[in-house]
């Protein structure tokens, strides 16, 4: 879960002017303010990987293309915009798993277009902060496949991977969490962040990250405590930096690939998916000189595959040639999606964290308190009959005064 952030400071950007920030998980009580002009116009990059030998694999090529209309599996006919995408994955996207038949290689691949350009939008996002986001949901996404459940107190849980990029670039955090059916949800602390383009003309996504660290916390609800682990950003770019704290980190052999495409007029997203490779214990030289020979047969980034029309299984099959000819184990497929899991219930929690007098303070001078949810932007309003049921509901009717 969500480690807890406590920031307190006064300010008086935007339209309103709230003395307080909270931020609980990704719900926070701060004041609002509105989203500048774009000013950049430039073109995404993706493809980037980490090593199978603990080496480097170069970056691919970049394209443009025109994006479509965002549409929801379940509704083919219809066209939704901001949140809606949120209600059913969208389509198109979809992430497949492989093992070889030799069970030493574990191959991944998703398409997750509809549901970056829907984060993206839903959250205003600049167009270097929406691949960053994007690549960071992406990753998440393909290190949860596969956990299992698990049941307490006679509800059923999934295992989760929360990444957690914290760099001392103008971005500062990029953040997402994932389950074993493919939910997903991400946010970035600064989505206004414009910077010129990098030495190679694309998205300067390494230095909007800048260095710092990365933490995965692996949370299971029958487990005591959640498993942590921290690498040092060594690039900026994600996907190398995924890569590299899974080979360091986790001891797991990995090359992956991630990448976003955003377009140069719209500045929407129009290409974004990625695939991971792991090497599987007892691996032999044989299987990883023929993964070695595939990562390289492949045409281009990941959103050249995706643009030229490859499906995520037809990305699996590029990168399992050679090593699943008789499919001793099946392929398993999932829909992933944008899935917010804010509530009224998590606003209570988060309001009765502080103390009330100050909370009736604020209620006072402002008429209401704001809460608003990081991932998918929804505002709860409060006015004093909530903040009363705020606190009686989380502490029973105590509260610091």
């Amino acid at each position: 879960k969500a480690q807890t952030t406590l920031a307190m400071f006064s300010s008086g950007i935007g339209r309103s002017c709230l003395s307080f920030c909270l931020v609980l998980g990704a719900l926070s009580v701060s004041e609002g303010f509105s989203s500048p002009c774009y000013t950049m116009r430039q073109t995404s990059r993706g493809g980037v990987v980490g090593g199978l030998r603990r080496q480097g694999w170069g970056a691919a090529r970049c394209a443009r293309a025109r994006v479509g209309r965002i549409r929801m599996s379940d509704s083919p006919d219809e066209t939704y915009s901001d949140a809606a995408f949120m209600l059913a994955p969208v389509e198109g996207d979809e992430m497949v798993s492989v093992i070889s038949d030799n069970g030493e290689v574990s191959i991944r691949a998703i398409t997750a277009t509809g549901l970056v350009a829907g984060a993206a939008q839903m959250q205003a996002t600049s167009p270097v902060a929406s691949a960053a986001l994007g690549r960071t949901m992406i990753c998440s996404l393909m290190l949860a496949a596969g956990k299992k459940t698990g049941e307490m107190y006679g509800e059923v849980e999934q295992e989760s991977v929360q990444i957690d990029v914290r760099g001392d670039g103008p971005l500062k955090q990029s953040f997402a969490t994932a389950d074993g059916r493919g939910e997903v949800r991400g946010y970035v602390a600064q989505p206004f962040v414009h910077l010129p383009p990098n030495s190679q003309g694309k998205l300067d996504v390494a230095g909007a990250v800048g260095k710092g660290i990365i933490t995965v916390v692996r949370n299971n609800p029958l487990w005591k405590q959640p498993y942590s682990g921290i690498t040092q950003i060594v690039s900026g770019e994600i996907a190398v930096d995924m890569a590299h704290y899974l080979t360091e980190s986790e001891q797991t052999p990995s090359a992956l690939g991630a990448g976003v495409l955003v377009d140069s007029k719209d500045e929407h997203v129009i290409a974004s998916g990625g695939w991971l490779v792991q090497m599987l214990p007892g691996a032999t030289d044989e299987t990883i000189t023929q993964i070695e020979k595939n990562i390289g047969s492949l045409d281009g980034s990941p959103t050249d595959l995706i643009r030229s029309g490859k499906t995520a299984n037809d990305i699996c099959d590029i990168l399992s040639a050679g090593l699943r000819d008789d499919e001793v184990y099946p392929a398993t497929m999932i829909k992933p999606r944008f899935a917010c899991k804010c509530s009224i219930e998590k606003v209570y929690r988060t309001i009765a964290l502080l103390p009330r007098h100050e909370m009736e303070e604020v209620l006072e001078e402002q008429g209401k308190i704001e809460v608003k949810c990081e991932f998918c932007k929804r505002n709860y309003h409060l006015a004093g009959a909530e903040l009363e049921d705020a606190y009686k509901t989380v502490t029973d009717g105590g509260a610091d005064k």
